[in-house]
Order: structure tokens, then sequence, then C-alpha cells
């Protein structure tokens, strides 16, 4: 799938043929500061909801996202995932999409996390959380 940036004209490309709906698969997602990144997990995950409790992503209060990106440990290229980071060009860095908080559609850039609590070689929510002393 390719997204052409309203700002630069620049094509981005994603490894997927359209924006993935996280309603239909229960999924949450954030972007990283940078907006390059994508950290997508199942919202039935225990340590979500042992986290938030039970309640889709999308429809957290304003203090259970706060709950949320203060466990989370920073994304692999650095900066933190947050409810309000947009998808943005990887040529010029301007948005080219919404946040969680802006839709239900997202774009997962390559070198993204993908958590999925069900498939092989599978990694869980507990796995991007910040280890605690």
């Amino acid at each position: 799938m390719n997204v052409t940036c309203k700002a630069c004209g620049g094509t981005n490309e994603f490894p997927q043929p359209y924006a993935y709906h996280a309603g239909f698969g229960n999924q949450g997602f954030l972007y990283n500061e940078a907006g390059t990144l994508t950290l997508v997990w199942d919202s039935f995950d225990p340590a979500y909801v042992a986290l938030v409790g039970e309640c889709h992503p999308w429809a957290l209060t304003d203090q259970q996202r706060a709950d949320l990106e203060s466990a989370l440990a920073p994304a692999p290229t650095g900066g933190r995932w947050l409810f309000v980071n947009p998808p943005r060009c990887q040529s010029c860095a301007a948005p080219i999409g919404v946040p969680i908080t802006g839709g239900i559609y997202y774009f997962k850039y390559p070198g993204s996390i993908s958590l999925d609590i069900s498939g092989d070689n599978a990694r869980d929510f507990g796995s991007v959380l910040q280890q605690r002393a």
C-alpha cells in the first residue's frame, strides 16, 4: 500500500494491502514520537488488561492512557509511544494520518512491533513494558 504525503508529495510504502482497522482485530496501536514505527497489541492480552482493565485501547480514559504510556518502554529507535503521535511521512516528517485518538485505522511501518498472544513466537504486551525495580 502506498500513501502519498500531502506536504511533500513523497510516497510512503507499507507492507500491507490497506490501512488496518484496529476494531476488527481487537487491537491497539501507537506510533513512536518520530511517527515511523507502530506498536500493535491485542486488546485481550493479559498484561494489557492487568494494566488498564478490560477496555479497548481506543476507548481508554485520559488516566488509563497516561498509565499505559508511562508503563511502556521506549521505542526501539528512542522516544515514547504516545496516543497523540500521528503516523509521519518518511521523507519530510509531516503527518500522513491520525493517531488512535483520531481514528481506528493504522499503518504498520517496517520494523514495527506486532504483539500477538496467539501466534507462533508470540511476544506479549508485557514484553514492551518498562522493567520495574
